[in-house]
């Protein structure tokens, strides 16, 4: 199994973009259903509703590559209404090109997989 998993946080949205902030957000969810490469899409905002944070999987580390590409305006949205991404990647693999390009280019934390339990 070679999935691949991130978490998104987007840091800081103001009262006043809330609704906005959904409303991207919504249109967002509805393009992510029609991907199959997303496993799981799940978004959570902290108790004052100032912080959003994204639990992503995907079949592979491509994956993530085409819902960027697909979705990157989007994102872009959610970005200028939520601060910038906080990002963080938990590979199941530490193998590959994908994997090599997000290491080397993106603002991320990498963390590398120790133990753990499968489905």
């Amino acid at each position: 199994m070679n999935t691949f998993r991130a978490v998104a946080v987007f840091p800081h949205i103001a009262p006043g973009d809330l609704e906005q902030f959904c409303l991207v957000a919504t249109e967002l969810m509805k393009q992510i259903q029609q991907q199959e490469s997303t496993l799981r899409y799940d978004m959570f905002f902290n108790p004052e509703k100032t912080c959003c944070t994204v639990l992503e999987e995907f079949e592979t580390p491509e994956g993530v590559f085409e819902h960027v590409k697909r979705n990157g305006d989007l994102i872009a949205q959610l970005s200028l209404l939520g601060g910038k991404i906080e990002g963080s990647v938990f590979p199941m693999s530490q193998d590959g090109e994908a994997l090599a390009e997000i290491r080397n280019n993106w603002d991320s934390k990498f963390h590398h997989h120790f133990i753990g339990k499968t489905l």
